[in-house]
């Protein structure tokens, strides 16, 4: 089978599903990306600093920065690369993964692939349409009638497709893969924690929660700080953005014992997840929240908002079995589960048992069956 990727630019996400794919045998698999975002040092516009992600996300697979690649230097809409036809024309592929419909260049991506009855494959990571009722969402709707299948990330991406028509036949769910570090690091957890407590001056005995976020407004990390005033918990908030100044100004009012770790790369993430005890994601408008996906393969307790797209009763958040979850805004619930967390340790230990469990799904191997199984859908049509 020959499978092509189009995707806007290099996802840390999924670069190890790519690689686990290129390692298929009968597989010959080509990404092509649109831009190089994310590889030359970029200024986020939402942690407000530039950054670039210290691992290789182009090793162990083929790919091909489309021509025009260099001279965009975010993603969205507008980038458009017309030479995508022509490249797919010289790989000749059986089926086009599509990282969604976002862009121009993967327009003419699905074009391509219509063209050449090829199969096109959609990627569905949104959660929920914030399209009103009206001529958009019809053509959006027609938009997906387009692809032969779609990779499905949990419930309420799959939820989401239903309501615009898409066959729940034609779904298949792809548990997102993460980097090998993660996996290390929940084999490793109890070296890795005493390293970094040591380093953070935190002892054994502290309650910590982690954060890992870009600090705006829609994150939410006010509300984890107001939830933890007055409780004995110490919390680690990896991130950067406009209300990072703030957030110090609150913590410091409120006494809450928060350090701010600003930016942290790839490389020192799951270190950072295996001094906690706790992860936290108050997010609101949360179309997936893969940060969830890291903590549970660390074997972290999840405490999440109910308005994440990870959070259902097929998810990797699933409340009751590795989360508590709470209205996004619910500064009292989240406060709540906090105080239960830091003095159950029985709740605890039966939480990150299930987090342990559920990440399974993550290490690859169903992953790798998803694409291939969706790439042989509908083949004798």
């Amino acid at each position: 089978m020959r499978l092509a990727v189009v995707v806007s630019h290099p996802i840390q996400y999924y670069a190890p599903l790519w690689r686990a794919l290129a390692g298929e045998p009968g597989v010959e698999l080509k990404v092509f990306f649109a831009t190089r975002v994310g590889l030359d040092k970029t200024y986020d516009v939402e942690m407000r600093t530039q950054l670039a992600w210290a691992t290789d996300l182009t090793a162990g697979y083929a790919h091909q920065f489309l021509p025009r690649a260099a001279a965009f230097q975010r993603t969205g809409f507008h980038v458009d690369n017309p030479g995508v036809g022509a490249a797919l024309s010289r790989f000749a592929p059986d089926a086009v993964v599509l990282h969604g419909y976002g862009s121009k260049t993967l327009l003419r991506a699905l074009v391509w692939a219509k063209l050449h009855r090829a199969r096109a494959l959609l990627v569905a990571d949104s959660s929920g349409d914030l399209l009103a009722p009206g001529w958009r969402r019809r053509v959006k709707r027609l938009l997906l009638q387009r692809y032969d299948a779609a990779l499905t990330m949990g419930d309420r991406s799959e939820d989401h497709l239903a309501s615009l028509g898409f066959p729940r036949a034609r779904m298949f769910r792809t548990p997102t893969m993460m980097d090998e570090a993660f996996w290390t690091a929940r084999r490793e957890r109890a070296r890795l924690r005493a390293e970094r407590r040591a380093a953070l001056g935190l002892g054994e005995e502290a309650f910590v929660v982690l954060a890992a976020a870009k600090l705006s407004p829609r994150k939410r990390i006010g509300d984890l700080i107001a939830a933890a005033r007055g409780l004995r918990v110490t919390l680690l908030i990896a991130g950067e953005g406009e209300q990072r100044a703030a957030l110090e100004a609150q913590a410091a009012q409120s006494g809450v014992d928060a350090r701010f770790l600003g930016f942290v790369n790839i490389d020192a993430l799951p270190a950072l997840y295996a001094a906690a005890d706790a992860f936290a994601h108050p997010a609101e408008r949360e179309p997936y929240g893969m940060v969830a996906v890291e903590a549970a393969i660390v074997g972290l307790p999840l405490l999440v908002s109910d308005d994440m797209g990870a959070v259902g009763p097929g998810a990797i958040a699933r409340p009751g079995v590795n989360a508590l979850a709470f209205r996004a805004g619910d500064v009292a619930a989240l406060a709540g589960h906090l105080a239960r967390l830091r003095e159950d340790t029985d709740l605890r230990a039966l939480l990150a048992a299930g987090s342990l469990l559920l990440s399974q799904d993550h290490d690859g191997k169903k992953s790798v069956a998803a694409v291939l199984a969706a790439a042989e859908f509908g083949k004798a049509s």
